[in-house]
């Protein structure tokens, strides 16, 4: 068999583009699994403005008898509509979506609009599952019921499901096969760039966060020499700024030190490393911390989420501020880039409590900033528990659930209010970026740029824009570039969305018919300046309420809060 394994375009606002575009980990690995197939790997992300001519001109080369897509809940629709143009270049190539969408909402794909384009479902990791399915096709349909995890149509159309396939022994699982990718230009910060992960899974129960629904409550690590040998493979190959895509690197701090030793001892020159970790494991070993620059580990993205006790304690965060400010001063002390994670938009939030974020993370000379809107993903507790409490506007239209736009309301703010304030208190407490002593070492390049050239242009932009819109029009217009960031254009007949969700204005109308006029002629529905002068604790109820159309499509066990309600890149931790 012929497969082609796809990764969606669709990408989110806050992930910086042509800055940082790292290739998927996942299929190369699944790729790399198979030997009696020829699969490749056609990787969009470092293509976004080219992506449908060169899918189309792949499928044209490659000629696949199967196309495998994989995306989390906002690269949904992107996704069924690429299923879709594979479908008109030919009908008889089979379609398998996978993923952490495929595995959380496979229930609700069935008999939703353009569920006839997908013909296979993975559900879970499919490592091996993809593998497998290959072998029962190329087999004439032999063995498919068989093959664990998977979902496929029956002859009623209908999907099938077999049976969950347990968690994969990951000491099973080869090296990424890096060169059966067709697009090969992935970089990070003007250095080529790859991915590798060390483990998989998290125990901790952050209940905003979709982990558990892939990975149970469980982490299982590679053997370190797999690691090291993965990391000296991608470097071979040029690589040299390696992310670690794992859901918690430091839940095993004795672990991640023999990571660090291992990789000082492999004594690859000018390699940079990223990695997602927890305030805990640093503040409780800051030793660790000091062998961070000799491994190459330049920059970390902390998961502090929140300044408040309390928001940390309603996200079942395991944080502390004491424990954040320890390990954010002890990576800044060895000159570690530290990229804050940031959550607004818990339930009691408003336009103060906001501003304290922000404030807190500014007075820790932290200024790379990746700040989120809580997103109720599909089958977390916070879904659950936002639903009984009605804070969700948008239910189903899963293009802006990608954790930068606002989809909920909290005590005191509607959607489109709590939008408005994150972008505008941002914008006055944060400022525009600014290199830190760590850039300016580990990333002189970037920096260089940045400082004396983009920053002035971008400064200069951002001036003439609010002189000819206003604030109101200035924050239209950038909220109308990052709703578009997605839109490619594929009209698909029969696909008219009947659930459209507006992040601007919190209504039903579909932002990809916006025009630019249109925006900017249409009002905010509240004074923008009364909301930011907000009393704290105003406790003010949002008047707009969820559409009663919007929660008639909610299942009624979403409903009654009894389970079955998704790193959001979001983050790759909780998406």
């Amino acid at each position: 068999m012929k497969a082609l394994l796809v990764q969606c375009p669709a990408t989110s606002p806050w992930v910086p583009r042509r800055q940082w575009e790292p290739p998927s980990v996942a299929l190369a690995t699944i790729a790399a699994q198979i030997d009696n197939h020829d699969v490749k790997v056609l990787d969009l992300a470092p293509a976004r403005k080219r992506a449908i001519p060169i899918l189309m001109e792949t499928l044209q080369q490659e000629r696949p008898d199967v196309v495998g897509f994989s995306g989390m809940a906002f690269q949904y629709d992107c996704n069924l509509r690429l299923a879709y143009l594979t479908k008109q270049f030919d009908p008889c190539i089979k379609t398998v979506l996978g993923g952490y969408h495929a595995t959380l909402s496979y229930d609700t794909i069935e008999g939703s609009p353009g569920a006839d384009y997908w013909d296979f479902i993975v559900r879970g990791e499919g490592d091996f599952s993809f593998g497998e399915l290959l072998d029962s096709l190329d087999a004439q349909g032999r063995g498919l019921d068989n093959v664990l995890g998977v979902s496929y149509k029956t002859e009623h159309r209908q999907f099938h499901h077999n049976a969950p396939r347990p968690l994969e022994d990951v000491t099973r699982i080869k090296l990424p096969a890096r060169d059966k990718r067709i697009i090969k230009n992935f970089h990070m910060y003007f250095r080529k760039a790859d991915v590798i992960e060390t483990s998989r899974g998290c125990l901790y129960h952050c209940n905003f966060c979709s982990i558990h629904q892939m990975y149970g409550s469980s982490i299982r690590q590679y053997p370190l020499e797999r690691v090291l040998a993965d990391i000296e493979d991608a470097y071979s190959r040029g690589a040299r700024h390696i992310f670690c895509t794992d859901d918690n690197i430091t839940q095993n701090m004795d672990r991640f030190e023999q990571l660090i030793d291992g990789v000082i001892s492999l004594k690859l020159k000018n390699l940079h490393f990223t990695t997602q970790a927890t305030v805990i494991g640093f503040s409780q070993r800051p030793n660790v911390i000091k062998k961070l620059p000799k491994a190459g580990f330049v920059s970390i993205f902390l998961g502090i989420e929140n300044a408040s006790t309390k928001n940390l304690r309603a996200m079942k965060k395991p944080n502390t501020l004491p424990a954040i400010k320890k390990a954010i001063a002890e990576l800044q002390k060895e000159n570690i880039v530290v990229i804050a994670g940031l959550i607004n938009g818990l339930p009691d939030d408003d336009p103060e409590s906001m501003r304290e974020n922000y404030q807190f993370i500014k007075e820790q000379r932290v200024s790379s900033i990746m700040d989120q809107i809580m997103t109720p993903y599909p089958k977390t507790p916070l879904r659950d528990n936002m639903l009984r409490d009605g804070q969700i506007q948008n239910l189903s239209d899963f293009r802006w659930y990608d954790g930068y736009f606002s989809n909920t309301r909290t005590s005191a703010l509607s959607p489109e209010e709590l939008s408005f304030a994150r972008w505008k208190i941002r914008r006055e407490v944060i400022g525009m970026w600014w290199p830190t002593k760590s850039d300016w070492k580990f990333f002189k390049g970037y920096s260089y740029v940045w400082a004396f050239g983009l920053r002035h242009i971008i400064w200069l932009n951002e001036r003439i824009l609010e002189l000819l819109f206003g604030i109101e029009g200035r924050y239209k217009l950038q909220m109308r570039h990052f709703m578009k960031l997605n839109d490619f254009g594929i009209e698909v007949p029969g696909l008219e969305r009947t659930d459209s969700y507006h992040p601007v204005y919190g209504t039903s109308e579909d932002p990809f018919r916006d025009t630019r006029r249109s925006l900017l002629k249409r009002r905010l529905r509240f004074s923008w300046r009364k909301l930011l002068e907000m009393p704290r604790g105003s406790g003010r109820r949002p008047e707009s309420a969820v559409p009663a159309s919007l929660l008639a499509k909610e299942q009624p066990a979403d409903q009654s809060g009894s389970g079955n309600p998704l790193v959001s890149i979001a983050s790759p931790r909780m998406q």
